[in-house]
């Protein structure tokens, strides 16, 4: 169908008008069809004139509905009215009419208590001419609630009210990496009122991403997300707040902290250290033990508050571990995959692996990309150790080659380090550690992999003295004093293993039989003096009080007498001039002694068992001990 063809037909003094359709002379009259439905109209000149707004507008704001009314207008080709309403007096303004009505008044009903709505009424005539808006706005009743405000940090934490950022380079040009630039903060109205969030002002290098339109109502149970943008492009460390300004009359002014890192560039010696990713976070406590740097060349010695443990257990065996990698600042492109292993054995199950993307941010993702880098597992084995690539949190079980050719001083491999979690105030979340690791040697920093693990406690530290490992009846895993490194926990480290040879038989008043079958106590030197026959064992072990057992069996005298020597626990003697056989009651048989609150001050505890002369009197033999256990 053709579109209208407007004519100019002079019409003065005419009574009638026709529309006659010919054959245009081309002899085809079929062609009328084409005229079919065909409609003549006459029109005067157009009319443009707009209706006056509508006078007198007033609002006012009931249970849930507000009730707007206006005066009538008076034009006699008036159509109705058109409403719109908004929750800003800015807009945007949406219609709540979807054809004019002729009633002068408008209920909008469904609203939450407390709520402000904004109004624009116009008056639209038959022309389709529109009149400037009436505005007016008003406020539902507020009712007998009262809205309340809180936070939640979508990245899950550790704290719902500090959101952490990290970013690279500049805003125009930044690398290709992987940064956590972008976090989202959900604001929840918990309260039985209409939440109003009126601004959400920010200090520092952040911004909203979008930009959020105010005044914000949040209903009952419901909630709003806003995403705030690091932007920073200079300062290292960086550190301000967002405020969430609100009708709560309990907390007017909600403060979040925010905390960014930045870097110039990706690598290239500017990444943050572990002291400075550690506060960004918000967690409290000690690295360093009065140590210039955090860097020992991997020597296995405790510095600060670190727990020394090569093994750990599950604090709730009900519960899985819960693991959150919270930095990666190594080889940019590279994965870091993060494993447990039961203890004793070399197979070890994958728990995360971080995207090769973000090897240079806080908090990196999944390597899937699918979210943060956390998970749970729930270990097979009551004893377990933990792996990151190509470290253990076993350090004999490192590669310590390198460490020695830096300087340290044996033991060596601590690339792989445990610090009780503390929270914003100093307080220790319990079951919760800081680990920290870096690649054998390369700089020692231990930011190149950083995690938060919960639901650990240290395992208690087994030592078979004068033999190799093993796996007792229940389950425990004893390790040697002498590590596959060769080095020795004990002096002099020419003590040998004994007895020469091998014990295979029976042992009374134990489960366990082979931690007794072996023991150690004596050089191969049989001329050294009775004064100095002694022997010292020196066991890294972060400070604290603890409960030791000792384990013995006589398995070469078959009379008392023979073998006496005093115990003593860091300097203090605690048995003087055991005899083995007299107090286990015979050849063959475990004895047990239990010193409780040996406290350890210096990094290391300290064990020595002294046949030689002493305030005791003579002693007699060498000493011996077959088992070392340290109850954590």
């Amino acid at each position: 169908t053709d579109g209208p063809l407007a004519l100019s037909v002079d019409v003065s003094g005419v009574n009638e008008l026709r529309l006659v359709v010919t054959d245009a002379g081309d002899g085809l009259n079929y062609d009328h069809a084409d005229w079919a439905g065909a409609k003549l109209s006459c029109a005067t000149d157009a009319d443009t004139t707009a209706p006056a707004a509508p006078g007198s507008l007033s609002a006012s704001g009931g249970d849930g509905s507000i009730v707007l009314d206006w005066g009538d207008n008076t034009e006699g080709d008036l159509a109705g009215y058109r409403v719109s309403g908004a929750a800003t007096p800015d807009g945007p303004f949406q219609p709540l009419t979807s054809a004019p009505i002729t009633a002068s008044t408008f209920t909008e009903s469904g609203l939450p208590a407390g709520v402000t709505r904004h109004y624009q009424v116009v008056a639209v005539d038959t022309s389709g001419n529109a009149s400037a808006p009436a505005s007016v706005s008003a406020t539902t009743l507020a009712g007998s609630g009262t809205p309340r405000v809180g936070v939640e940090n979508l990245d899950g934490g550790p704290w719902q009210d500090r959101l952490v950022f990290s970013r690279i380079g500049s805003l125009a040009s930044p690398p290709s990496n992987g940064v956590h630039n972008l976090v989202s903060l959900r604001v929840r109205n918990s309260g039985s009122a209409v939440l109003r969030v009126s601004g959400l002002p920010i200090s520092g290098p952040w911004q909203l991403d979008p930009a959020v339109t105010f005044p914000l109502d949040i209903a009952p149970g419901a909630s709003a997300d806003v995403r705030v943008r690091f932007v920073a492009e200079t300062t290292k460390v960086n550190n301000g707040t967002l405020t969430v300004v609100t009708n709560d009359p309990a907390t007017p002014n909600l403060t979040v902290q925010l905390a960014g890192l930045w870097q110039s560039v990706s690598e290239g010696g500017q990444e943050p250290d572990v002291f400075q990713i550690r506060e960004a976070f918000g967690y409290k406590g000690s690295f360093l033990g009065g140590e210039p740097s955090i860097n020992l060349k991997g020597l296995v010695r405790p510095q600060g508050e670190e727990v020394l443990s090569a093994y750990w257990q599950r604090a709730d065996e009900t519960q899985p571990v819960q693991v959150r990698q919270l930095a990666a600042y190594h080889t940019q492109g590279n994965t870091a995959a993060l494993f447990w292993h039961a203890k004793g054995s070399g197979t070890a199950s994958t728990v995360l692996t971080h995207a090769g993307v973000d090897g240079q941010t806080l908090l990196p993702r999944l390597s899937n990309l699918s979210g943060l880098a956390q998970a749970s597992f729930t270990p097979g084995a009551r004893t377990f150790g933990l792996k990151i690539d190509g470290e253990w949190s076993d350090p004999a079980r490192n590669n310590q080659t390198t460490d020695r050719s830096n300087g340290c001083a044996r033991p060596c491999g601590q690339h792989i380090r445990f610090y009780p979690l503390k929270d914003r105030a100093g307080l220790t979340i319990p079951n919760s550690y800081m680990v920290i690791m870096d690649y054998s040697g390369i700089n020692y920093d231990y930011n190149d992999n950083m995690y938060t693990v919960s639901n650990l406690k240290p395992a208690p530290l087994l030592i078979n003295v004068g033999a190799g490992g093993f796996t007792a009846p229940s389950g425990d895993v004893w390790l040697p004093d002498r590590d596959q490194n060769s080095d020795a926990i004990f002096t002099p480290t020419t003590a040998i293993n004994e007895p020469g040879t091998a014990y295979t038989g029976p042992i009374s008043g134990t489960d366990n039989p082979q931690l007794y079958r072996s023991y150690r106590g004596r050089t191969a030197d049989l001329s050294v003096p009775q004064e100095s026959r002694k022997i010292t064992f020196d066991i890294p072990l972060n400070n604290g009080t603890y409960q030791v057992k000792l384990h013995f069996a006589e398995l070469n005298w078959n009379e008392p007498g023979r073998r006496l020597f005093d115990v003593l626990a860091e300097g203090s003697t605690r048995v003087s001039k055991l005899d083995i056989f007299s107090e286990s009651g015979g050849r063959y048989a475990a004895l047990v002694k239990t010193l409780d609150g040996v406290q350890v001050n210096d990094g290391k505890l300290t064990l020595t068992l002294d046949a030689g002369l002493t305030a005791s009197g003579l002693g007699r033999d060498f000493p011996a001990l077959s088992g070392i256990e340290v109850v954590r």
